[in-house]
């Protein structure tokens, strides 16, 4: 339930985010370097945050997180009221932010299977996503209405009150927390897990495959304001329905998934999802009217939820407890870390070909590599 709040609330600013930083340029460029200042961090840190996560209470290093990403939402808010704000303000923020998810998304990742057993994992993570995609279609579509009536700095003030429903949900609840034995310095720590992981032939692979989505595919997000904007002149309100239509998608995803993800291997559920959300990202470049690329949209959000949701679960219960911070952090590293590379290349094709170009070039590479996958890999596929 706080996750949902807070969701809400973080979807209403990485709108409007991006609707002013177009707004202040008008360049797809300065976008993907937002993007590179929010998601360099993640590739910077995971790899620590993963052995504090197997070092630290959880719980404690979210509060940390959480509290911490409160006062970014603030300050942000703070400059764009004063009418102050400019790129480099959003581009430091971003960055501070993405310090704070560096340490916040392999923690809160790993802590699920303390809240829940390995046996129901599956409905776990699953429930996590729908919780997420819930906040991920309210925030959006309210966030282009209050800009399209307030402007963006509304948007950052509320996502930093949303933040209070997450801090007090977690003052409450009670993870089992394993016994936690340091072996050691913390890049001894670090190499263990790597270890661990060129050693598992499915988690390597699984890896592998999230790091290409990230670097290829999932930067179409920051091409929207673009597309919203320029290709479909749908306005803020259009853009903010594109976010959620994604959403949408990926809560539909991600309930059926907790219904019947139970009759299928695991490595057949992630397959599928590796195939449907690449074609579907063709679909937007290629989309002659706003409201096909809604539709688009809505099976790129089911795809990418299916391999995401299938993937985490296979990477928390691959590893022993006491490396599993470590091998979640590698994910975090891969999923979002590699978006800042997947953010500039994007921005930069963006710029020089335009949106419709560089989405439809990403999502082909992702196709051809889950086309490889599937041939090259077919543990993967046979995965329980």
């Amino acid at each position: 339930m706080g996750l949902i709040v807070s969701v809400m609330g973080t979807w209403m600013q990485m709108t409007a985010q991006g609707w002013l930083v177009y707004d202040l340029k008008q360049s797809p460029l300065y976008l993907g370097l937002v993007g590179v200042c929010g998601t360099l961090p993640v590739l910077l840190f995971s790899l620590p945050a993963g052995v504090l996560a197997d070092r630290v209470p959880k719980r404690n290093i979210l509060l940390v997180t959480q509290s911490a990403a409160l006062v970014q939402a603030f300050v942000l808010a703070g400059l764009t009221f004063g009418g102050v704000v400019r790129v480099w303000h959003v581009m430091v923020l971003a960055g501070i932010l993405g310090t704070v998810n560096a340490f916040d998304m392999p923690t809160r990742h790993s802590m699920v299977i303390e809240l829940a057993s390995r046996e129901d994992l599956l409905n776990a993570v699953s429930l996590n996503s729908s919780a997420f995609n819930t906040g991920r279609i309210v925030g959006p579509m309210a966030a282009g209405v209050m800009i399209a009536a307030f402007g963006t700095a509304i948007c950052f003030l509320v996502n930093g009150l949303t933040f209070v429903a997450l801090i007090a949900a977690l003052a409450v609840i009670r993870p089992r927390n394993p016994d936690r034995k340091p072996t050691g310095p913390m890049a001894h720590e670090i190499r263990l897990g790597l270890s661990w992981v060129r050693g598992h032939e499915v988690a390597r692979s699984v890896l592998v495959m999230i790091a290409i989505t990230s670097v290829f595919a999932m930067s179409y997000q920051t091409l929207l304001p673009a597309f919203a904007r320029d290709v479909f002149h749908a306005g803020p309100k259009g853009l903010g329905f594109m976010v959620s239509a994604y959403a949408i998608g990926a809560l539909s995803s991600a309930v059926t998934l907790t219904a019947l993800g139970h009759r299928w291997r695991l490595g057949q559920l992630m397959t599928m999802g590796s195939f449907i959300f690449p074609v579907a990202l063709l679909g937007v470049a290629a989309a002659p009217k706003y409201e096909a690329a809604l539709a688009s949209l809505f099976l790129a959000g089911a795809g990418l939820m299916l391999f995401n949701a299938v993937a985490n679960t296979i990477l928390q219960k691959a590893p022993p407890d006491e490396l599993r911070g470590r091998v979640m952090s590698l994910r975090t590293l891969l999923f979002a870390g590699m978006v800042a590379i997947g953010n500039l290349q994007v921005g930069a094709v963006g710029q020089w070909f335009g949106p419709r170009a560089a989405v439809a070039v990403g999502a082909a590479i992702c196709l051809l590599a889950a086309f490889g996958a599937w041939w090259r890999a077919p543990a993967v596929r046979a995965s329980e």
